[in-house]
């Protein structure tokens, strides 16, 4: 269709060349616009107010012009959208809006309402997103906003149009919540000159969404009139604060935060776009990371390349734009880090601490280096300076003061790193040496580094093995570890679960740029440790980890006894065959265990049993129960109701459990139990067996964003697991959340034993029923075993503790490999000399 398009606009009347077709076609198109409601004529002279100057017909305007800046015919469609996610689009030059007219809709493909939420731009048959994908939407929306009012990117100052592009942005209603009073943020675009930047940066900032208030104050350092930065006045959404005299960027800085509101103070140049996103990542950066003084942006070019993902400091006092003019997309410029400097370009500090430092430092005026200087003296304090690659900018670079170092005021770039060198000369002497990659230099200040690798990245909304995943590399990241992760089973980045780890510090590897392990491994291998999930993951990597990095420990964590659950999965359903391949399991899984340099299990159980599969025990198996918060605030007896089950369903054994339950037990229950009292089945990925038991008294959830809601109807917890291996989260979470639980004896394996007081088990279906309905009718029992759960997970499950076990788990790494090393080393020079003839090896008679 593509191509039969692009011979039509060849064949195509000259005064309808754009559309492509012949006249009578093109009535046909129009029509067709019109009638599908795809143009807002309204809408489109508001949004590019040059349309109206030029007195041109809307829709026309948009079909020979309009649709080649980018411009959006309508509210309700997004022709970008369209755009990105049909890069034969992009490629072929065509209108997006009649395409979809006359092929996209009878080829089947969506016309986008909106940006999605896991934004894609399509190409070299890619179709997955990648996390810098939203960029491209910005940079055709500046295009389209440039465009849109008559301003041209190429001129130093706004031109004729300014005046009326100031009232369109005045007549804007920003998504943003606007106040004055007590807002939580003060953003503060300092301005001289460039008044067609300011607007286009106003522009992103009137589209931006966020939770958080905040007052936007544009600080004119005394602007040449015939900038006519004055215009911005009408805006009513903003704070125009002119000085009398013009003082440089870094005095304008200054005395514009003094006047600020906001418990935070964010410094955005006059030259940004900012991308969706760009605010609440700043902001919440410093919940993530509590010494955090400072936190800055990730910057990309005009071109959608990388301008900075951080600063680096030389030992020489020479500075470095991290990844400049790369891929932004790649791994190592995508995860939250420990920086040296920020670019001033786009920077958020608490204002007490803005205030405790004195902000920019004048010994740097007009400009240059004051930024840098600011991340020195936070650090000498003892505050830290994170980059925040979920935070995105758009900064035209040069704009304002140009990129000649030789005149003007970037002349003063020189000079003033000069005396930044030498004001920092002792911290300077820890930074890397000029000529050290770059990758190594940016996380120069992390000792240790670990390689996790798992089958997929971790859901903890979806499944309790992922909570532990997700609390054990917190916990290490806690102890200072870096960390890189990658899913050897799905390589792809997730917006929601992979961009969770970024934005956390976690380096994340995916596809197109790692594929696997061994390329992983080329790609980096200067990992001290490297934490292996699962037989199935571990085992087909193990040798090219050993081959790779050599001297990186190995530690090996099968989330549960997969052989274990196995053998007990074809006892429970009768099925011999299945033995075979349990069997085969136990022999992957016990090679794991006998190779790594120290293993995770969750239970002592667990433990047992690997020992007593063993020819002689391992020494050095960690015993790792569980992570858990507690939650003591939380309904009484009486503000309950129900009876909770929780399961994430791709898990066969939860499948067996709930129907187990629901056909050998709940019928004795619903008898007795009170009619407004419900069964609720809570979990990922129910399959229709499981959706089918929906009913009047059993809710099935499917996935859910919270699990607290529904521990908070809950009076009591079943796990009527049947098979199974390890320690089982659910039963953990219900106790930490302080429903008292039934459970099979499976289930509270590692937990609890029979006749403990914090948990009830039983297998009988009969007496099963029987705990419930105790539990759910006796007030006193029921509050005795809640205290008794939360006092028990409190004592075994803290992360405290958690923290102490990680960490004697490589110590426990490290005895190992190096006793390893050390035999292996003995015995080749043995071998080696016994063929030399300079020993023999004794021989028992």
């Amino acid at each position: 269709m593509i191509n039969e398009f692009k011979q039509a606009m060849r064949l195509s009347k000259k005064a309808m060349r754009v559309l492509g077709i012949s006249a009578r076609h093109t009535a046909a198109d129009i029509r067709a616009i019109q009638e599908g409601g795809l143009f807002d004529a309204e809408f489109y002279l508001n949004e590019y107010p040059v349309v109206a100057i030029s007195g041109k017909e809307p829709l026309k305007h948009y079909l020979v012009q309009g649709w080649k800046h980018g411009f959006e015919p309508s509210p309700g469609f997004s022709m970008r959208a369209y755009m990105a996610e049909n890069p034969d689009l992009r490629e072929a030059g065509l209108n997006p809006l009649v395409h979809w007219v006359r092929f996209g809709r009878a080829e089947g493909r969506a016309l986008p309402r909106t940006l999605r939420a896991e934004a894609l731009w399509s190409n070299g048959g890619r179709a997955f997103p990648l996390p810098d994908d939203v960029v491209q939407y910005e940079l055709i929306a500046g295009k389209a906003y440039f465009a849109g009012v008559g301003f041209d990117f190429a001129q130093r100052e706004a031109g004729d149009t300014v005046e009326a592009a100031a009232k369109a942005m005045a007549a804007k209603k920003p998504s943003l919540q606007i106040t004055t009073a007590s807002p939580k943020v003060s953003i503060i675009i300092p301005v001289y000159g460039q008044t067609h930047f300011v607007l286009n940066c106003l522009d992103s900032l009137a589209k931006l969404h966020s939770k958080h208030s905040v007052e936007i104050i544009v600080a004119d350092d005394a602007s040449p009139a015939a900038s006519r930065v004055d215009a911005l006045k009408v805006i009513p959404w903003i704070r125009y604060e002119r000085r009398a005299e013009n003082g440089g960027f870094l005095e304008c800085c200054n005395s514009a935060v003094q006047k600020a509101n906001g418990e935070f103070v964010i410094l955005l140049n006059s030259d940004t776009r900012v991308v969706e996103g760009w605010l609440d990542e700043l902001v919440d950066a410093f919940a993530l990371f509590p010494k955090a003084g400072m936190v800055g942006s990730k910057l990309f070019n005009d071109d959608g390349t990388l301008q900075e993902a951080g600063g680096i400091f030389w030992r020489d006092g020479s500075a470095h734009n991290y990844g400049r003019n790369q891929d932004s997309n790649l791994p190592q410029y995508c995860f939250a880090r420990q920086a040296d400097f920020i670019s001033g370009a786009s920077i958020a500090l608490r204002k007490t601490v803005w205030n405790e430092l004195g902000g920019f430092d004048p010994e740097y005026k007009p400009a240059y280096c004051e930024d840098a200087d600011l991340a020195f003296r936070l650090r000498r304090v003892g505050y830290e300076v994170w980059f925040v690659p979920t935070s995105r900018a758009i900064h035209y670079e040069g704009i304002t003061h140009g990129r000649d170092t030789t005149k003007g005021i970037k002349a003063y770039q020189v000079t003033n790193l000069e005396k930044f060198a030498k004001r920092f000369s002792v911290e300077l002497k820890s930074h890397p040496q000029p000529g050290t990659s770059s990758m190594r230099a940016a996380s120069w200040r992390v000792r240790r580094n670990i390689l996790v690798v798992d089958a997929l990245t971790p859901t903890p909304d979806q499944d309790s093995g992922s909570i532990v995943t997700d609390e054990v590399m917190s916990a290490y990241r806690e102890c200072g570890f870096g960390e890189s992760f990658f899913p050897s089973h799905s390589p792809h980045w997730s917006k929601k679960y992979t961009g969770a780890l970024q934005r956390r510090g976690v380096c994340c590897y995916y596809t197109p740029y790692v594929n696997d392990v061994n390329t992983l491994l080329d790609f980096d291998n200067q990992f001290d440790y490297a934490l292996l999930y699962r037989y199935n993951v571990a085992h087909p990597i193990y040798a090219q980890v050993r081959k790779k990095a050599p001297s990186t420990r190995i530690l090996f964590a099968n989330v549960d006894l997969h052989f274990l659950r196995e053998t007990r999965a074809a006892e429970t359903s009768n099925t011999p065959e299945a033995l075979f391949s349990a069997k085969l399991t136990k022999k992957l899984e016990l090679e794991m265990f006998v190779q790594a340099d120290a293993s995770f299990v969750h239970t002592e159980i667990e433990r047992d049993v690997i020992q007593q599969s063993l020819p002689a025990p391992l020494g050095n198996m960690v015993v790792l129960p569980w992570i858990a918060d507690v939650y003591r605030n939380t309904a009484g007896f009486s503000g309950r109701s129900d009876i909770m089950f929780l399961g994430n369903f791709p898990h066969v054994p939860n499948i067996d459990s709930v129907l187990y339950f629901v056909n050998s037990i709940w019928p004795a229950l619903e008898k007795e139990l009170p009619a407004e009292a419900k069964l609720l089945v809570v979990g990922n990925k129910p399959p229709p067996e499981v959706l089918a038991l929906a009913s009047d008294r059993i809710v099935v959830t499917g996935f859910v964003e919270e699990l607290a809601p529904y521990f908070q109807a809950a009076r009591v917890f079943v796990a009527p697991l049947r098979y199974g291996a390890g320690i089982k989260g659910k039963l953990v979470t219900s106790l930490a959340h302080g429903v008292p639980s039934v459970a099979t004896a499976i289930a509270a394996e590692g937990i609890a034993n029979l006749g403990e007081d914090h948990l009830a088990i039983t297998d009988d279906p009969q007496q099963f029923a029987v705990e419930v309905l105790r539990l759910y009718r006796d007030e006193a029992a029921w509050n005795a075993m809640r205290e008794a759960g939360l006092s028990y997970v409190e004592e075994n499950y803290s992360r405290i503790a958690t923290s102490k076990i990680c960490l004697r788990a490589m110590e426990v790494a490290d005895t190992t490999w190096l006793a390893r090393q050390e035999l292996h080393c003995r015995r080749a020079v043995e071998r080696i000399m016994v063929e030399n003839g300079d020993f023999e090896r004794e021989t028992s008679l």
